[in-house]
């Protein structure tokens, strides 16, 4: 990506499914996050104006709008802070936002012309100081160049709910992966010397599969993330430009993040381009998952084996692409009524009680066990 000189630009497709990404999570995450704090947090690491070329909002109205007008009554109080390096962009930016008062009283906003890594670290040194953590946050990071450096990432994550969305620069990365002098500017980024062994990897998808997994892996072993999902964005000439890399240990936020994620593409592969985005049309809500991989894969794991409702659904929801919804009418329930069936249900509440029968696709997580035959 060309380093962008203007103020406002032209949005590109890609950046637009990045855009409801966010929106559908963030309709999801705010009441959860609101229901059990008093106060939550909402960083956007590199905010930009705020608007595009042809008036389209970005990410800082998105998530202030998803607060402002979210259909449940939240009443937490709610800090948004936005960064931005650009001095012209971070003034636009503040003058949009001022166009939208009044806003509920309980969001408190900050506008900020400030590098976020630095201004990063510096919050959480006075953190450290005064040994305090940050509030429960959701922390975008989304830059033009190269990510946050990974120390800072797993500075986020060592602090209790807060989840972080980064967009991987991927394309950037790649171009300049074989330049000396950024060595260590990498070692920072990846928090590991591990992506070097990519440089002697020609073949083009092989090295973006590396750095990928490098990437990954130190998101989840390194700064402890326990649930890590990423979506592909590609551009016009169909080439990974950037991956979004979500974190939580929250297990529903997994859950609502690949059902946002699923809202872009309907087939679960995780990736968007805009060479084959057709405006014209619908997004992808029509497609159907692909259930016969899914099929495939649960009997991969537990085949011949018996296993509970609760076990399998944690199984696909960390362990696939899959969402937990795509499982017992689809796939659960078509095996049990087949001749001769697929599977048997096996518990004792099955074996006492109607219940199961009564509601027989529904497949109850604290009564069932299912044997795969």
């Amino acid at each position: 990506m060309s380093k962008i000189k203007t103020v406002i630009w032209k949005m590109q497709p890609h950046t637009e499914m990045k855009h409801i990404i966010l929106k559908k999570y963030l309709d999801a995450w705010l009441p959860i996050m609101a229901n059990t704090n008093k106060k939550i947090l909402y960083i956007d690491g590199f905010a930009g104006p705020g608007e595009y070329k042809n008036g389209e909002i970005g990410s800082p109205i998105i998530a202030i709008n998803a607060i402002k007008n979210h259909k449940a009554n939240i009443t937490s109080e709610i800090r948004m802070f936005f960064f931005e390096a650009d001095k012209d962009r971070c003034d636009f930016l503040d003058q949009k936002i001022s166009k939208m008062s009044p806003l509920p009283s309980n969001i408190k906003i900050k506008i900020e012309h400030a590098r976020f890594g630095e201004k990063l670290k510096d919050i959480f040194d006075s953190l450290d100081g005064q040994k305090q953590k940050i509030a429960p946050a959701f922390v975008f990071v989304d830059p033009f160049g190269f990510p946050l450096s990974f120390k800072l990432v797993k500075r986020i994550m060592e602090n209790k709910g807060c989840e972080v969305l980064i967009t991987f620069m991927y394309e950037e990365i790649n171009r300049f992966l074989k330049k000396p002098e950024l060595s260590k500017n990498f070692d920072k980024i990846f928090g590991t010397n591990q992506w070097r062994a990519v440089l002697s990897i020609k073949d083009p998808g092989k090295r973006k599969s590396m750095l990928h997994e490098v990437y990954k892996n130190q998101l989840e072993k390194n700064a402890n993330i326990e649930f890590v999902r990423s979506f592909e964005m590609k551009n016009k000439s169909n080439k990974t430009d950037y991956f979004l890399f979500f974190g939580t240990n929250n297990i529903v936020g997994l859950k609502k993040m690949k059902e946002a994620m699923w809202k872009v593409d309907g087939y679960g592969n995780f990736q968007f381009s805009d060479a084959t985005h057709n405006p014209l049309q619908p997004m992808l809500f029509e497609k159907e998952p692909r259930y016969h991989l899914l099929k495939k894969i649960i009997l991969e794991k537990f085949r011949g084996k018996i296993v509970t409702i609760r076990d399998l659904e944690y199984f696909i929801l960390t362990k696939t692409y899959f969402r937990e919804t795509h499982y017992k009418t689809q796939i659960l329930g078509v095996m049990e009524k087949a001749n001769p069936p697929k599977i048997i249900r096996k518990c004792d509440k099955c074996a006492k009680s109607s219940k199961c029968k009564i509601i027989r696709t529904r497949y109850p997580e604290d009564c069932c066990q299912i044997k795969f035959l």
